[in-house]
Parts: C-alpha cells; sequence; structure tokens
C-alpha cells in the first residue's frame, strides 16, 4: 500500500473493515440469534416458576398454571418426581380422558433437567408430526425437584431466527456504514490542510520549479495547528531558500573559476563516480557530459588515471603521473595528472595538464641529437679518414687522389642533403595555420606527375579520380607538393626501370583519399611499422647509393598531419607498395559536390 496516499489508505481500510465486519455478522449471526432465543424460552420459563412454585399443593400448582393459559403461546408440561406427567397443555386437550397423570415420561431434556436443573433438547413429535424445540427447567416445590417443560415449534424458532438475524446484520451494516462515511468526512477534513501542503510543494520537488512556494491554507483557522505548521514550513522554507541561493551563487562562482581553467578538472565521490568535470577534462577525454556526469570513471576507458584516483584516496596523498594518449591515430598527446583525495574520504579530484607541445619538444630533441649525431657520424668519419689519407700522403698518384677527393665531395653532399632535410623537417614542424589555403588536390597531382615526367622521361604515371567535380582541402600548397613528390620520387627510385606508378583519388565520407601505387622492390613486412621513424631505412646501402637521408616518410607524414590527416602503407616483396593518404574536405566542397 505504499503507492497510495494516506486518505486512500484511510478509505481502502474503511472498505476493508466494512465487509469484513459484515461477513463476520452473517457468519456468527444464527449463533447469536439462538442463544437469544433460548434465552428468551428461559426467561419466560423462569417468570410462569415464579408465579407457580408458591402454591401449597401440586392440585393447586395445575390450577395456577391453566390460570395463565393467556400468557402461554407454546406447549407446557409439569413433571413430578417421579417422573408423572402432572399437567401437559396440548396432550389432555389431544387425548382427553385417556390422558393420565401418572402417565411416565422418558425425554431427555426433562432428564437432564432433573440433573443439571436444565435441560435442551430437539426433536420430532409423533403426536404433533413436527419438530419441536423442547427446553426442560427443574424448580424447587414442596422441598422436592420438580420440572417445568416447554416446547417451541422448530419452524418458530428458525424463522423468529432468521428474522433477527438479519435485522442484526441491517442493523450493523448500516451503523457501520454511518461510522465509516462519518469517519471518512472527519479524516478528508483533518487532511485536507495537509493535502494542501503537498500540492504546494510538490512543484519544487518535481523540479517544475526552483523556489519553495509560500503554502496557504484555505478556511483555516489561523490560530489551527495545520496553520502554525504551515506558517513553520513557509519560514523554514525561506530560510532553506536563502541557503540554496546562497550555495548556488557559490557553486557558479567556482564553476566558473574551474571553467576558465585550461587544465582538466574531473571530481569523483568515494565510489568513484564523477560529480563534476569541466570542458577543459571533457576536450582533453573528448567525451561529452551525458557520457561522464554520474557514470563510474572506468567507462573513461583511463586505466591509469582510474588507478591513480584510488591510489591517492587509498594512501590519502597527492599523486603524479604522466599520461601518453592517442588521437585516433593522427595525434598523440601528453597529459601531467595530478590526483588528489578530498577530505573525509568524499571522493579524489583529477587535474590534467596538457603537456604535449613541451613533451614533442624534448622528443624532438632528443630525436634530433640522437639521429643527427648518428648520420652525421659516418660521413665525418669518412671525411675525416679521407683528409688524413691525403695529408699524410701528400705525394699520392693523380689518380688515387681524384678518387679520394670524389669520395670526400660525396660525402659533403650527403651531409647537404641531411642538413636540408633536418632544416625542411624544422619548417614543418612550426607551420602556421595561417599558411594552410583552399587548394585543389587533383591539380597539385597533375602538377607533380607533369615535372616527375619530365625528370623520368621513362617513368609511367596514371592518374585517375573516382568522383566528379572538384574536392578542394586546405593545405599549404608548396608543403602538400613536398610530400607528394617525395612519395612519387621513391616510387620511382625503389622500381626497376621503367616504373609503373598509379594514383587514384576517393572520397570517404569527409575525408580524401589519395592511393600512390608502384609495381618496385617492395618492403618487408617487418619494417612497415617503422619507415615513417625519422633516419629509419629499409636497406642502407641501397639508400646511400640512392642519396637517401631517412627523413624522406618523416617528412611526408609530418605534413600529412600538420594537415589534420594520416598516411599508412600496404607492401608486399618483389610486388610494390602503396602509399595511402587521407586529408579531411573542405564542408563548403563536400556540399557543392553532393549537389
Amino acid at each position: 500500500m505504499a503507492k497510495y496516499s494516506f486518505r486512500q489508505k484511510i478509505l481502502i481500510s474503511l472498505i476493508g473493515i466494512f465487509f469484513t465486519f459484515t461477513i463476520l455478522m452473517y457468519l456468527a449471526s444464527p449463533f447469536i440469534v439462538k442463544a437469544m432465543v433460548h434465552k428468551s424460552i428461559r426467561d419466560r420459563v423462569e417468570e410462569l416458576i415464579t408465579k407457580i412454585s408458591n402454591e401449597p399443593d401440586e392440585y393447586a400448582l395445575v390450577q395456577k398454571l391453566k390460570d395463565q393459559k393467556y400468557l402461554i403461546f407454546f406447549r407446557v408440561s409439569i413433571i413430578a418426581p417421579d417422573r408423572r406427567v402432572l399437567y401437559d397443555s396440548y396432550m389432555k386437550r389431544l387425548l382427553g380422558p385417556a390422558f393420565n397423570k401418572s402417565l411416565a415420561k422418558n425425554h431427555p431434556e426433562v432428564e437432564k433437567a432433573f440433573v443439571e436443573g436444565i435441560g435442551y433438547h430437539e426433536g420430532d413429535s409423533k403426536v404433533l408430526q413436527q419438530r419441536f424445540v423442547y427446553l426442560a427447567k427443574a424448580f424447587d416445590f414442596q422441598g422436592q425437584t420438580y420440572v417445568l417443560r416447554t416446547a417451541f415449534p422448530h419452524k418458530f424458532v428458525l424463522d423468529l431466527s432468521n428474522d433477527i438475524g438479519l435485522g442484526l446484520i441491517a442493523l450493523f451494516t448500516i451503523a457501520l456504514l454511518l461510522i465509516s462515511v462519518m469517519t471518512w468526512a472527519i479524516m478528508h477534513y483533518l487532511t485536507k490542510p495537509v493535502q494542501q501542503i503537498i500540492t504546494a510543494i510538490k512543484p519544487y520537488q518535481d523540479g517544475e520549479t526552483n523556489t519553495l512556494p509560500e503554502i496557504q491554507i484555505s478556511k483555516v483557522n489561523p490560530s489551527d495547528d495545520f496553520s502554525r505548521l504551515a506558517n513553520t514550513l513557509n519560514s523554514l522554507s525561506a530560510k532553506i531558500q536563502s541557503h540554496i541561493d546562497t550555495i548556488t551563487h557559490e557553486r557558479n562562482e567556482k564553476s566558473a573559476v574551474l571553467e576558465s581553467l585550461v587544465e582538466g578538472v574531473i571530481a569523483v565521490d568515494s565510489n568513484m563516480i564523477i560529480t563534476y568535470a569541466n570542458n577543459s577534462a571533457l576536450k582533453l577525454l573528448e567525451k561529452n557530459g551525458d557520457d561522464l556526469f554520474g557514470k563510474p570513471f572506468i567507462q573513461t576507458e583511463e586505466i591509469k588515471c582510474h588507478e591513480l584516483l584510488k591510489a591517492c584516496q587509498k594512501e590519502k596523498i597527492v599523486l603524479t603521473d604522466t599520461l601518453k594518449m592517442d588521437r585516433d591515430g593522427y595525434n598523440t598527446i601528453y597529459l601531467d595528472i595530478i590526483a588528489a583525495p578530498k577530505s573525509n574520504d568524499g571522493g579524489a579530484i583529477l587535474v590534467m595538464e596538457d603537456k604535449t607541445t613541451h613533451y614533442k619538444l624534448l622528443e624532438m630533441r632528443r630525436d634530433f641529437v640522437a639521429n643527427a649525431s648518428h648520420e652525421l657520424k659516418t660521413p665525418i668519419t669518412i671525411i675525416r679518414g679521407y683528409a688524413e689519407t691525403l695529408h699524410d700522403n701528400p705525394a699520392l698518384p693523380e689518380t688515387t687522389m681524384s678518387k679520394i677527393t670524389g669520395k670526400i665531395i660525396h660525402s659533403c653532399q650527403r651531409m647537404g642533403y641531411l642538413v636540408k632535410d633536418l632544416l625542411t623537417l624544422t619548417d614543418v614542424e612550426n607551420i602556421p595555420q595561417s599558411r594552410l589555403i583552399e587548394c585543389d588536390i587533383f591539380a597539385l597531382l597533375e602538377q607533380c606527375i607533369e615535372t616527375l615526367q619530365d625528370l623520368h622521361p621513362a617513368a609511367q604515371f596514371v592518374l585517375q579520380k573516382q568522383f566528379e567535380g572538384e574536392i578542394d582541402v586546405s593545405a599549404d600548397p608548396s608543403l602538400l607538393e613536398l610530400a607528394v613528390m617525395n612519395l612519387l620520387e621513391n616510387a620511382v627510385k625503389y622500381s626497376n626501370p621503367p616504373a609503373h606508378i598509379t594514383v587514384i583519388l576517393y572520397q570517404e565520407g569527409e575525408h580524401l583519399k589519395i592511393d600512390i601505387t608502384d609495381k618496385g622492390i617492395g618492403i618487408p613486412q617487418e619494417d612497415l611499422e617503422y619507415i615513417f621513424q625519422r633516419f629509419y631505412t629499409v636497406d642502407k646501402a641501397h639508400s646511400r647509393k640512392l642519396g637517401g637521408s631517412g627523413l624522406g616518410l618523416s617528412i611526408v607524414e609530418t605534413i600529412i598531419k600538420k594537415h589534420f590527416g594520416k598516411i599508412s602503407v600496404a607492401s608486399q616483396l618483389r610486388c610494390g607498395s602503396t602509399f595511402t593518404i587521407h586529408l579531411p574536405i573542405l564542408k563548403q566542397a563536400i556540399l557543392t559536390n553532393n549537389k
């Protein structure tokens, strides 16, 4: 019954009581009526005994009983102690002269009355041919025990019982119904102010209003308890609303401060449920508020952050760590994360600071120093060796001298290529957004192929596009041309002449896909995941022969990433390679092309 209101519970209870009591009265009424009839008969018998028991002898006793005929509406008999029937109002009339006072009668109720003082029995009368209810009552007469026996027709008792039973049921039903109606009316009147209070507060409870409404109770005396309760609640509501306004103002101020931070802030409770996350945190995690608020922190899928938050609450100290996150395979970001426990075991706070630029600079410097030192060491060693040879042997033959100086020049050229590529890579790393303009990628590819065709007349180039119209991308044309030229030159260099190169453009949703396929020597599977790393070469001897520095594909990948794209490769030894570039298409170009 928890879903019912108090008044509904009262009404249901009254209905239940009404039907229960009615059923009980119906079941109990036959027993009640029977007891009432028995008592009525017993009272009448005792009244007759009182009137006749003071007579001087049996004759006078019988005469006195006869004088009471006008009061007797049932059969009556008097039995003497020796079981003689002194008088029987019906039998004497029916038997006439055959009636004999000394006629012995053996009746169960009479025998029981002689023994216990009163006897009751129901049975059929052979003389009167109907069923009777017999009641025998013993009384003292002249120092001896006599019995007054009465008989009621059983049908009369049943009719009387039914009449009285129905009357009782009707009476009690009406009484109970009236009591129920009065109780309901009283309860309705008493609970009406409570209902008005609930109705007034419900809009705030359901979130339909942000302020606690004032409670007004109609038709109630101001000094009434309910009126005073309403005034008390209104006073409390005013104080609560004041506190709510203060808390809301403070919360808005704190929220404004947190939202203005560039650091991401996430709050969790003691059960690791997210209770707050500012915009910076949502951007860093690439989530929206609906995905986080009220959800377990583990759903962010950042296991390191989750473990750090749990550890700081357990150890009750501030913990720090660094988090590396990949963004759709395009970019990698680095976060410094700080987890601090709240007081009173109330959860923890996670602060995330984007340190991507800092870490990438450190990584770039470290890689540059390591790789540049490695790549420069070989040509410098060669130059030094030959220079020492020339210094120690000034009289070398001209042929040997020419060979040595040629190798020194070749090593210097390698160093020049390396320095040039390093400068190009540095320029690409620091490309500003302002250099990106609207660019027709198909026209750019045509220009690159024409340039390479002039340099490699024997090479065969095929350019196709799998869409109608033009598609533009946001790009730095000179850098994007450099990336495409590097890929096309590699395709020519690592193919047996004449080179066969196919360039195909596709549109995939909001991205442009460029496939550059050759039929060259291919790349071993174990080298595929490393070929975009700086200074990495599959065949160093072959690369040196062709003048490679190991930075070409790294420059290509950096340029593509700076254009918010990605590059991938698929290759098979002695069958060729396919480099695939994905670039985002300008929104306007997509709409125009779809039309």
